[in-house]
């Protein structure tokens, strides 16, 4: 009994120290995303300023396994242009793209994918309406959608944070 509950208080302390770490300090306006590096805000962007960037129509279903299939037409800007108005040369010596959203949710990119292309998009709108927010029962402002990803596991919701590691 007493090694049962030593295991229990142990995965406790562990759930609580790891949902720390993943937590992000960063404190951004509702509707807006933050990009950081190094612990440091550099850029944010509103909806209207990410709407202002080159835009990409992607139809995509999104497979889940713990939900209903998504289908639509997702339109965002590509993440590299959006990462580019901050710096250029942002991705040049980084490894990871890490993406965090309100609930809680992490998701890791590598680099290369981020940066090679238009497949990986900072997406605002879907068949042409708004996300919504989570307030609302949308699943934004900001999601990530990743076009060549035949699951949704890594799509995550109300993106409100791009980590540059």
């Amino acid at each position: 009994m007493i090694i049962v509950a030593a295991v229990v208080v142990a995965l406790a302390v562990a759930i609580v120290v790891l949902a720390r770490l993943n937590r992000s300090d960063t404190v951004v306006a509702t509707g807006s995303i933050a990009i950081v590096r190094d612990g440091a805000t550099l850029g944010t962007f509103t909806v209207e300023q990410v709407r202002a960037l080159r835009s990409v129509d992607a139809e995509k279903t999104l497979h889940s396994s713990s939900h209903a299939d998504e289908k639509g037409v997702f339109t965002g800007a590509p993440l590299r242009v959006v990462l580019e108005e901050v710096s250029p040369a942002l991705l040049d010596d980084a490894s990871q793209v890490v993406v965090r959203a309100t609930d809680g949710y992490v998701s890791s990119l590598d680099v290369d994918e981020v940066a090679g292309g238009d497949d990986v998009l900072l997406v605002y709108a879907k068949d042409g309406e708004s996300l919504g927010d989570a307030d609302d029962g949308g699943t934004g402002p900001f999601r990530i959608v990743i076009v060549s990803d035949p699951f949704g596991n890594r799509s995550a919701k109300w993106v409100n944070e791009i980590e540059i590691l």
